[in-house]
This record gives structure tokens, sequence and C-alpha cells, in this order.
């Protein structure tokens, strides 16, 4: 068994974090923790202030991990691979997926506004305007574009996160949020003409 003294709070996060990762929220406890340190439950208790501060330590973890699949080039396209990554994530994510966007019964509320407005809003509009395709629009178009594609793609996450479309490939996922993009995009630019369309 591990010695109290070489234990740290890092050590902690990192062993919960796996815990989630591979089990889901549900399975995280004093003991488990202690089980994955090989530990008792003493250090734990006495390192840890609570389990809520030990869950916001692995909900900026989870969400770090979604913002690297959000921002990893996989067509050249920002919006695009920020959508695809977004379901990416949710497929091969599982429970950290879950921990962010599901509910959690203790604190009786959905952590989903919180991440959209903190995470989505403030650091993707930002990539977005790299993106070609929106040149000329202002960043409160963007932030529409940005909301209305969020709802599709976290919609679709959410169905293969649980299961609703296991045979969908990569490819299908691209073509979907492809078309998708493509209406919502243009919606928005001929938002900006005048009435008559010139």
């Amino acid at each position: 068994m591990r010695s109290k003294t070489s234990l740290t709070r890092n050590a902690f996060v990192e062993a919960a974090f796996k815990i989630v990762r591979e089990k889901g929220l549900e399975t995280l406890s004093a003991r488990s923790l202690a089980r994955e340190l090989n530990c008792s439950t003493m250090p734990i208790y006495s390192y840890l202030k609570s389990m809520r501060s030990l869950r916001k330590k692995l909900g900026k973890k989870a969400t770090d991990l979604l913002l690297a699949y959000q921002t990893t080039t996989r067509t050249g396209r920002v919006f695009f691979d920020m959508g695809l990554g977004y379901i990416l994530f949710a497929r091969q994510e599982k429970n950290l997926f879950r921990l962010l966007f599901g509910r959690n019964e203790r604190e009786g509320r959905s952590r989903l506004g919180e991440t959209m407005t903190a995470f989505a809003l403030g650091s993707l509009v930002k990539k977005m305007r790299d993106d070609p395709i929106f040149k000329g629009l202002s960043e409160g178009q963007l932030e529409h574009i940005l909301i209305k594609m969020w709802i599709f793609v976290h919609g679709l996450a959410f169905l293969i996160n649980s299961g609703a479309f296991p045979n969908y490939s990569e490819d299908d996922i691209k073509e979907i949020i492809g078309e998708t993009g493509q209406f919502i995009i243009a919606g928005e630019q001929e938002r900006r003409l005048p009435k008559g369309g010139k």
C-alpha cells in the first residue's frame, strides 16, 4: 500500500479522472479512489476538501479534452472541425461527455448552459473568424451560427453517445453536419440582405 507522503492532489485528480473516464461519474467514491491509488481512504479525506471540488477539477480536465477534440484539424475547415470534434468526443469519450452534459442530481441542474457560455462562446467564436466562409459576418452573427449549429450538433452527439446510431461512420457524421452547417450559414448570410435580395 502506498504511503500518504507519496500521494499528491494531482495524483488524486488523475486517478479520479481515470475512474470517471473508464467507468463513469457514478462509480467515483473515496473507496474507488483509494483502490485506484492503492491506499486507504484516510489520505483521500485529508487531501481533498470535498468530492464536489474534485468534480469541478474533473469537469475542467474533461472540458480541456473536449476543446482539444474541437480544435484538432481534421478537414481544414475550422467550423466544420469544431462540430465534428464535438461529436467524436461524445462517441469516443462517452463517460466524459456525460460528466459534462449529464444531469447532476446532487446539484439539481445540468452543466450544459454554463459550459456553453464559458467555453463555446468564449473560445470558439474567435476561431470561427479564421474561416473564410464567415467573411463579412459580425461577431453577433457568428454567435447566432454557433448557437444554432451547437443545438444541432449537441443533439446528434447525444444520440450517438446514447447508442441510437451505432453504425454511423465518421464519413456519415461529416456529411450530416456539412449539409446542416451550409443551411445555417446560408440562412444567416441571407438575413443580412435587404428585401428583394439586392
